[in-house]
């Protein structure tokens, strides 16, 4: 049997703040009545949701995403270098914790296709990790 004192060590009590974002997160999903797609209008607006309360949640997170982003955005080689040294390359990224509640929220939905990433980073320019997509 597991005592007390060891459940309290490997179990953190769950922040008040993110209770209530998920929460909020849900309600949103819910009044904007609960889109499959982050391409549809009411997706967007969800996506405006998720992408605040990260932004919110996780500052420091974000302005470091964004800075690596940026960095990698400045040194990328060129198409035909890419090709030449074969590195393929990354159209887009999603910050993981936008990733994983996209994947709660649009279940059906591939954000990593090929297709579905083009239409993601030209709707939330945020997301977009080349310089030509």
């Amino acid at each position: 049997m597991i005592s007390n004192s060891v459940i309290e060590e490997e179990f953190d009590e769950v922040p008040q703040m993110s209770l209530l974002t998920s929460k909020m997160i849900v309600d949103a999903w819910d009044y904007l009545g609960q889109p499959t797609t982050p391409l549809s209008e009411s997706g967007e607006k969800m996506m405006a949701v998720i992408i605040a309360a990260w932004e919110e949640l996780f500052p420091e997170e974000a302005r470091e995403w964004k800075e690596v982003r940026n960095r990698y955005k400045l040194n990328e080689m060129s198409i035909t270098e890419q090709v030449y040294q074969r590195t393929g390359r990354s159209l887009g990224s999603y910050p993981y914790p936008i990733y994983a509640i996209m994947k709660r929220l649009f279940p059906k939905f591939q954000a990593t296709e090929r297709e579905n990433m083009i239409k993601m980073v030209k709707r939330f320019p945020m997301f977009k990790f080349a310089n030509k997509v």
